[in-house]
């Protein structure tokens, strides 16, 4: 059953699970909060639960593996505070090591049967040393497969039951950016391929401060900050006037007097916009720096999801902060209309929003406040759709929305 949107027309769940999925599956122990949470997801899927719950934590899995990727295993580990900092700390037995693991289908090759797999594992030693093994698993033309290993700086290629060793240049480069440089008839293409994905993944936290000032203008998406939004809107205008228009018409529905959206040159060294909102009834435009929180917020993440060439996956950090509930089911039906083009992960806490989801397409997060581990799914996309058929009406057929039960509690993730 198909279900038309203002974007057009969304395929339907079949179609949806049908689709490659970059980032099918996320398995992480033993880090921050999460002492084992292993998750499926879709094309779109939305995270809800209370604040602490470990919802953020979920993306920054990604942020991570994206980090160590990009530079090195020591250059992520000091961002983010050093290894105590990722490790869960528990009052139990304490654990010394972190694994993360992410699947999906990146590589040309890579299949639902058959998806691309990465793992790390970081070990402390007892003298204090961080070890690290790598595993890369990808799909080759034919045979089972390329599988690469890296433990420490010993790397092992194993391609069919041929096998090629290699070293790294110390023990904290990751595997993935070295192997990257690597040639292709030792390791595939899959590497670089798998490399270019995860350092152009988009965590979008739009800083509406930085979002509302002039940007020069210079090619390329919108930052993940949205500090070259002015930028960022006249690319997507250059690039497709459909999907302009489509933008306006979005933004629009949630600002009844909006009339257009222009971007008008500034002076000065270089090339600079500031954009214009103008108004029915109102005679002077209206530039985002006096616009609206949430507004200027709307704007950044309609452009996110309404460019042509997105990244393959983007996460949306607090979804609906600063954003009126109407807004919320243009934002929904545009998700789920940009997910066509870019696997979406967000998160949330408005009841409102999640009663506009599909069982299938939200996570919730829950705390176990005994032991402090996050609870991630705390409930499965069947015992959701179970939970709304208990609450059907019997006279008018109608039941209560995912948001509604699961603010009540019914469903769990919400403070104890």
């Amino acid at each position: 059953m198909l279900r038309p949107t203002r974007g057009g027309v969304v395929s339907s769940a079949i179609d949806r699970v049908q689709r490659s999925i970059p980032v099918s599956r996320i398995h992480a122990q033993n880090f921050r909060s999460f002492r084992d949470v292993d998750v499926q997801l879709g094309p779109l899927t939305v995270l809800v639960g209370p604040n602490g719950s470990g919802k953020s934590n979920l993306l920054k899995v990604l942020q991570f593996i994206s980090t160590a990727a990009r530079f090195d295993l020591d250059v992520a580990l000091s961002q983010w505070g050093g290894f105590d900092h990722v490790l869960r700390q528990s009052t139990r037995a304490q654990a010394q090591s972190v694994e993360l693991e992410i699947e999906g289908q990146v590589t040309r090759l890579a299949s639902e049967n058959a998806p691309d797999h990465y793992r790390l594992l970081v070990t402390r030693k007892k003298n204090g040393e961080l070890t690290r093994t790598e595993e890369l698993a990808f799909k080759r033309l034919e045979g089972r497969g390329r599988r690469i290993k890296v433990r420490d700086s010993a790397v092992t290629i194993e391609a069919g039951e041929l096998q090629t060793q290699r070293n790294l240049a110390s023990r904290t480069t990751t595997g993935l950016g070295a192997l990257a440089q690597f040639a292709q008839d030792e390791v595939g293409p899959q590497p670089a391929a798998y490399v270019r994905f995860l350092t152009s993944m988009r965590v979008l936290e739009p800083d509406v401060a930085a979002a509302r000032e002039p940007s020069r203008y210079s090619e390329g998406r919108l930052a993940d900050d949205a500090h070259n939004l002015a930028s960022a809107l006249a690319n997507l205008q250059a690039a497709s006037t459909d999907a302009f228009a489509a933008l306006v018409s979005d933004l629009a529905a949630c600002l009844p007097g909006l009339e257009r959206i222009e971007l008008a040159p500034i002076g000065g060294a270089g090339r600079a916009f500031v954009v214009q909102l103008h108004e029915r009834g109102v005679r002077r435009p209206i530039e985002l720096a006096d616009a609206s929180y949430g507004t200027v917020r709307l704007l950044a993440l309609l452009v996110a999801l309404h460019e042509p060439d997105p990244p393959a996956f983007t996460a949306i950090e607090e979804l609906d902060h600063g954003l009126h509930p109407y807004a919320l089911e243009v934002l929904v039906d545009r998700m789920r209309a940009a997910s066509a083009k870019t696997q979406i992960l967000a998160a949330t806490h408005s009841p409102t929003l999640v009663n506009r989801l599909e069982p299938h397409e939200v996570l919730i997060a829950e705390r176990d406040y005994e032991t402090g581990e996050s609870i991630i799914p705390a409930r499965n996309a069947e015992e959701i759709a179970s939970a709304i058929r208990s609450t059907v009406d019997e006279d008018s057929g109608s039941s209560r929305g995912i948001g509604e039960l699961w603010f009540a509690g019914a469903l769990g993730g919400v403070p104890a």
